[in-house]
């Protein structure tokens, strides 16, 4: 319900407060649950029940990997460019009269380019939590740190599908209505 909630405010909030929303409550939290489950698949790996715990743990640790990576690039480059340009939607500015004869350095094209090809990055790893568990039907009896891993997993895969939601559904859009507001893509 919570979460329902946070996702009817977006659709009314500026593009600032959105990207601290998204950054506070998905990549932070996200970062958060990469480093509990990290913890938790090196756990699996030191009691190492059978070849296919271990490969689960390992397969875990690479996901891990390649969220904590996406988590870091978005951190790094994407959302000082969202506040820059939410910072000159909010001066009125125009990118038609940046100097170098209206060309703008803040490569918007390159960033909402990016930001969208991220998303077929983050499907695949999505794809891949989704696979990437031991059968539900196994005779295997497996211990307690191993279904704490499976359902840290779970919940980084839930946390990671909102986030691709909410940036395909509400970032995207909003980018590029603040673009389009200062003339960024004349």
């Amino acid at each position: 319900m919570e979460n329902m909630a946070r996702l009817e405010f977006t659709k009314n909030i500026d593009l600032l407060s959105f990207v601290d929303k998204l950054e506070r409550y998905h990549y932070d939290v996200i970062e958060l649950l990469c480093t509990e489950a990290q913890k938790q698949a090196s756990k699996v790996n030191e009691i190492e029940v059978n070849q296919a715990t271990s490969q689960y743990s390992a397969l875990c640790n690479r996901l891990i990997e390649e969220m904590k990576l996406y988590i870091k690039n978005k951190k790094e480059n994407l959302l000082p460019y969202l506040r820059k340009i939410a910072e000159k939607e909010s001066e009125d500015h125009d990118c038609q009269n940046c100097s170098g004869g209206g060309k703008c350095n803040l490569q918007h094209d390159l960033q909402l380019s990016e930001l969208k090809e991220s998303h077929m990055h983050i499907k695949d790893i999505l794809y891949r939590l989704q696979m990437a568990t031991l059968p539900l039907y196994s005779e295997t009896i497996y211990p307690d740190v191993y279904r704490i891993l499976r359902n840290q997993m779970a919940l980084l895969e839930n946390s990671f599908g909102e986030l691709f939601s909410l940036e395909e559904t509400y970032l995207i859009p909003k980018v590029e209505e603040a673009q389009k507001n200062i003339n960024a893509n004349h």
